[in-house]
């Protein structure tokens, strides 16, 4: 059973929500993709809980990392940069495949990094700024990211739920206080290659949570013309080292999809499919 806590928390924020979907042969040539697309579609999170860490001597943590883009990532090696800090970078000795990095839409999962950072005898007290850097291990200088561990360490707290039904509308009264996701990008062609951008039409995302189940209400404020998909897809954890769990929704067809079954997931949406809410139960992400 998923705990409370754990169910009104949101992870993986700038990557577990994927609004719109575009054809991956249209862009496969391009030799710089991997790293265009990780630096939205590579999540990064610490098992930081209260979002402070804390070095006496030395300390401890994981580094988990989630790829949604639409191919894996070859090699991908971990460093963590910092003055006042040594530190040890070690994978997961249960992950498969390392240092590739598999993508979540072809079966991949949550993989991690273990870190230790010792504290040098100069440094004082008070908040560190360390940065986690990823990078091609067999040629370093090709960065896909840096987050530093504030940002990694996030973690939204959701309000309790307010008799959410699950109706196809947004009733201030039931998703006021909901926890409101939005400033998305999308991925389009540049000047001389495919870039994220911000979404010429914004979709907002809101969600909510109970003792049993995570809510989640959609907006789409784009048009549908000579589209036949359009496709979101939430992922879900009921921890940060558990595997997470991938639910789709086409706002076009109504269809929904999950890779544990669809039992559980109710969903509605109102013409012209502009708005559609879902509700999860949590026990299936133990």
């Amino acid at each position: 059973m998923i705990m409370p806590r754990l169910l009104r928390s949101v992870g993986f924020a700038a990557a577990c929500l994927i609004a719109g979907w575009t054809a991956p042969d249209l862009r496969a040539h391009l030799c710089n993709d991997v790293f265009a697309q990780a630096k939205d579609n590579l999540a990064v999170k610490v098992d930081i809980r209260d979002g402070q860490l804390r070095i006496a001597k030395d300390a401890t943590f994981r580094v988990y990392l989630l790829n949604t883009m639409d191919r894996p990532i070859a090699n991908i090696n971990l460093e963590v940069e910092g003055a006042g800090f040594t530190a040890t970078v070690k994978p997961d000795p249960n992950w498969r495949g390392f240092p590739q990095l598999k993508t979540a839409q072809k079966g991949g999962k949550k993989e991690y990094f273990e870190v230790t950072v010792a504290r040098k005898s100069n440094t004082p007290d008070g908040r560190y700024n360390l940065k986690l850097r990823l990078f091609n291990g067999q040629k370093p200088t090709q960065e896909f990211k840096t987050v530093d561990l504030d940002t990694a360490a996030a973690v939204h707290e959701l309000a309790s739920a307010r008799n959410i039904n699950i109706d196809g509308n947004a009733g201030a009264s039931e998703w006021g206080n909901a926890f409101l996701c939005t400033d998305f990008l999308e991925y389009a062609k540049g000047r001389q290659y495919f870039e994220y951008k911000p979404c010429q039409d914004q979709p907002r995302v809101r969600v909510a949570a109970d003792d049993k189940f995570i809510y989640c209400l959609m907006n789409f404020q784009g048009g549908t013309d000579g589209m036949t998909s359009d496709k979101t897809t939430v992922y879900l954890a009921g921890a940060a080292d558990g595997a997470p769990v991938a639910v789709s929704v086409d706002r076009l067809t109504g269809t929904v999809e999950c890779d544990r079954g669809t039992d559980g997931i109710v969903v509605k949406r109102t013409p012209p499919a502009a708005l559609w809410n879902a509700r999860f139960r949590g026990r299936r992400l133990a």
